[in-house]
């Protein structure tokens, strides 16, 4: 059945028209034409799979990753570099207009946009490494992975040392290519230990939870910070573009009381600390408080007090003139209650940071009866995938 993809989704799907229906086909970008099967029917549209392309997109590459037509891992891999920013700001754009705002956009590139991730995680099926087949559980062996650092690839070359033959695994690669490796599994640790130590800077391996090698953490530096990583703590992905958004997040702090919600680890009340005369850390994670404690001792930093507990609980302790809050929450946005106590503060500015534009949109079209913004800068941390990190600035409105 022949399609021609006339648009592409919120998730880097080509959208086309088949029998009347709407049909999402993976892989595949504005111009192509092809034949495709359908692998799910519902009742308003259809998902598709590539059987065959019949007519090229004059804006299709040849992917440099053998893996790309069956990898799960990468969406926008058949589409030069420039053009995935293109769909990524055409993306916001719908999304503003759908929600009735009207904000100017902006993009910052990766300089790096292969071999910048500093984690991956993989599965090992029946002795084979790699990642997921797109929508399947079916595993793609892979040996090597464009995104990821070439210190993680080299690695991967090594698998076999691990002598697993399923098991989840999560490999962390810092600054200075010091590698933690996590592993999950149902099987017996047989690790040759010895050889891998050999091969590679390991700062750790941990498996099912409990530290088998060294430690459990190691540390990561972007700009002129230093931070303490646990094996299960997060971490952005990408330091080059983290690099820039730190940049960004310094520029726009300046003297005052700053409020960090859902602050991890501390990297953004750390970085804020530097033009702040005082930072409050929210986070509910206890052992993510005590690595900010410790971040914060590593770059001589003072003017920072941790709150541990549920930030919708925890805003409403802090009895002080707030002038800036900074929030980078989960994917699901703002709850309700942090929303309220936010409006009751009534910052001057709100930094709001988003991985998920969606609950970003429905989160500022609350926002703007009492704050002005417009301007959203997006930083291209996932480069190649559909996801994109925004970061919106908003400022009270004058009474």
């Amino acid at each position: 059945m022949l399609v021609e993809i006339v648009r592409m989704d919120d998730f880097g799907r080509g959208i086309g028209y088949l029998n009347d229906k709407v049909i999402f086909i993976p892989k595949t970008i504005v111009g192509d034409k092809v034949n495709v099967l359908v692998v799910k029917e519902y009742k308003n549209y259809l998902i598709g799979r590539v059987i065959k392309i019949i007519e090229l997109s004059v804006n299709r590459i040849n992917s440099k990753c053998p893996f790309f037509d069956k990898c799960g891992g990468c969406d926008l891999l058949e589409i030069n570099y420039e053009n995935t920013l293109n769909y990524k700001v055409d993306k916001i754009a719908n999304l503003l207009k759908r929600n009735d705002l009207d904000l100017d956009i902006s993009i910052v590139s990766n300089p790096n946009p292969f071999n910048y991730r500093n984690k991956v995680s993989l599965k090992i099926v029946d002795g084979l490494i790699g990642y997921y087949e797109s929508n399947t559980n079916t595993l793609v062996n892979i040996d090597n992975c464009l995104v990821a650092k070439e210190e993680i690839n080299k690695f991967i070359k090594e698998y076999k040392y691990l002598n697993l033959n399923n098991a989840l695994i999560t490999i962390r690669c810092n600054y200075n290519n010091e590698l933690l490796i996590v592993i999950e599994s149902k099987e017996s640790c047989n690790i040759d230990v010895d050889y891998l130590a050999n091969k590679f800077n390991i700062k750790g391996i941990i498996y099912n939870n409990k530290c088998i090698y060294k430690d459990n953490y190691f540390y990561e530096k972007i700009n002129n910070y230093r931070f303490k990583v646990s094996y299960n703590s997060f971490f952005q992905v990408n330091p080059y573009i983290t690099s820039k958004l730190f940049n960004y997040l310094e520029e726009n702090i300046n003297e005052g009381i700053i409020l960090d919600l859902y602050s991890g680890v501390g990297t953004l009340s750390i970085v804020a600390s530097k033009n702040a005369n005082k930072v409050y850390s929210l986070e509910i994670v206890e052992n993510a408080i005590k690595d900010g404690i410790l971040n914060s001792k590593l770059n001589h930093v003072n003017n920072i007090e941790f709150i541990g507990g549920n930030v919708n609980k925890t805003i409403n302790m802090i009895n002080d003139n707030i002038d800036t809050i900074i929030v980078d929450p989960p994917r699901s946005g703002l709850d309700n209650k942090t929303f309220d106590s936010i409006i009751k503060i009534r910052p001057n500015k709100i930094i709001y940071i988003s991985c998920n534009p969606n609950t970003l949109m429905r989160d500022l079209s609350k926002f703007k009866e009492d704050y002005n913004f417009d301007k959203i800068k997006l930083f291209d941390m996932f480069s190649y995938s559909e996801h994109v990190e925004t970061v919106c600035l908003l400022k009270l409105k004058k009474l």
